[in-house]
């Protein structure tokens, strides 16, 4: 059965989306059957992310008013067969929101993936609720900086009040040198303050935006470039939460090739379940 992953924070624009589908590239980029699910019924933004807009036909609503099947709602990214999108709705009606639809819906999804990330809204909402409920763990996001790690810390708290034990922070955006200068909060500063234990921190990147505007994925692209240091950082996370021991920058900087780091990073996975890419 697969693991369903929240990926939220309380503060909109600390890079929720873009950890979601970086982790999500990631863990596909190690063979595993990854399904993204954009659960932000308010905002909607994964598809442009994905570079998915033009190939979406239903969504999230969908399927748990019944108007459609998983399968027909769900579309692949790229062309691997290892990453797929369930959208969500550019328009919500209400209907369909119900905890047996969505134990239905999620019963599925664990069925046919290794791995379901899912993209939270920024508001506790109803389907924040439903949604969050259906996860087996949940990563919040946080920027470097105080005013998003006070979000986080509100975050962890409404999730641990849902029954979530197993939450982990990322810090997105991170900037060594401001941290080290006391510029910026420490990371030791930032576990402390959002009282969640780390699980990776992704350097800000001047590429990664205009990389998602040109909706290419992490680890998209030819095999020969180097690895973006946003795209190592995504890798690492992702081999944490298979299981594998890994230090906190290792490879981000310089990042290396992409297919000799990818390659090294499969021979360390324990033994599971994989797809061919």
């Amino acid at each position: 059965m697969g693991r369903v992953i929240f990926v939220t924070a309380f503060k909109g624009g600390v890079g929720k989306t873009t950890a979601a589908a970086g982790i999500a590239a990631a863990l596909a980029s190690l063979g595993k059957k990854v399904c993204i699910v954009d659960a932000d019924f308010g905002m909607r933004c994964m598809d442009l992310v994905l570079g998915m807009e033009s190939s979406v036909l239903y969504d999230c609503s969908d399927v748990l008013s019944g108007r459609c099947t998983l399968s027909e709602a769900i579309v692949p990214v790229g062309g691997s067969g290892s990453l797929w999108f369930l959208p969500a709705p550019m328009r919500y009606d209400g209907r369909g929101l119900s905890k047996e639809n969505a134990d239905a819906l999620f019963a599925e999804l664990r069925r046919t993936y290794d791995y379901c990330l899912v993209d939270s809204s920024a508001e506790l909402s109803d389907y924040y609720r439903l949604f969050a409920g259906e996860a087996d763990e949940a990563i919040v996001v946080s920027l470097h900086q105080s005013t998003a790690v006070r979000a986080a810390e509100k975050t962890a708290a409404n999730l641990a009040s849902f029954g979530h034990w197993r939450i982990r922070l990322i810090v997105n955006g991170y900037r060594a040198n401001l941290a080290s200068a006391g510029r910026l909060p420490t990371l030791f500063e930032m576990i402390r303050r959002s009282s969640v234990p780390l699980l990776g921190a992704v350097p800000a990147s001047e590429t990664l935006p205009a990389d998602q505007e040109k909706g290419e994925t992490a680890f998209g692209g030819k095999e020969r470039r180097r690895l973006r240091s946003y795209e190592a950082a995504f890798l690492n996370i992702a081999l944490r939460l298979c299981g594998v021991g890994v230090p906190l920058l290792e490879g981000v900087a310089p990042p290396g090739r992409k297919a000799a780091r990818l390659a090294e990073a499969r021979k360390r996975l324990p033994e599971e379940r994989t797809v061919s890419i």
